[in-house]
């Protein structure tokens, strides 16, 4: 056994006990700075930032705006434009969103592209504009296909049709390729 500076020996129990101790310490501030970096790790860094705007590219003051997670379809955020229609969200999580303007009765009159954030990412100068025919829609719409038509879904159908008919359009003229 090794001697200590008294003389004494210290036994081969004790050194382990203190090794061992050390060691459990070690682990236990190991798992505390882990879970203190996973949980900054959950809170969002991300920032969309933008303008709401009419269908004649006025600003829309004071219009709520919401923001939704498009792979989960959740509403992540709501705010209100400020008086130069400008709008912000922020501490987001990665994801593809869509910013959404929404009516006093909480229909959706206007929808930005859909946008991908990167974590910590930043996306400014978004316009999002509301049309003339959803701001009819969700101000006359009290149920029924009104409401269809003012909701995420019915937008979405009336994007996809819009570009169906563009596209059979395109394929009924002649002149759509030069390869033909």
């Amino acid at each position: 056994m090794p001697e200590r500076a008294t003389g004494r020996r210290v036994p081969r129990s004790a050194k382990l006990g203190a090794v061992m101790m050390k060691r459990v310490v070690f682990v236990i501030v190991a798992i505390a700075l882990g879970l203190a970096v996973s949980a900054n790790a959950g809170q969002g860094t991300g920032k969309i930032s933008g303008t709401a705007r009419n269908a004649q590219d006025q600003v829309l003051a004071g219009v709520k705006v919401q923001l939704r997670n498009i792979d989960t379809g959740q509403l992540v955020a709501t705010t209100k434009a400020g008086a130069d229609g400008a709008f912000e969200f922020t501490g987001l999580n990665p994801g593809n969103y869509i910013a959404e303007i929404v009516d006093d009765s909480d229909k959706i009159v206007g929808a930005s592209p859909s946008m991908a954030l990167a974590a910590g990412g930043v996306i400014t100068g978004l316009s999002v504009s509301a049309s003339a025919a959803g701001a009819l829609a969700g101000a006359a719409a009290a149920g029924g296909l009104g409401a269809f038509f003012s909701s995420t879904g019915g937008i979405l159908l009336l994007v996809g049709i819009g570009a169906g008919v563009t596209a059979a359009v395109i394929a009924l003229t002649n002149d759509a390729s030069p390869s033909r």
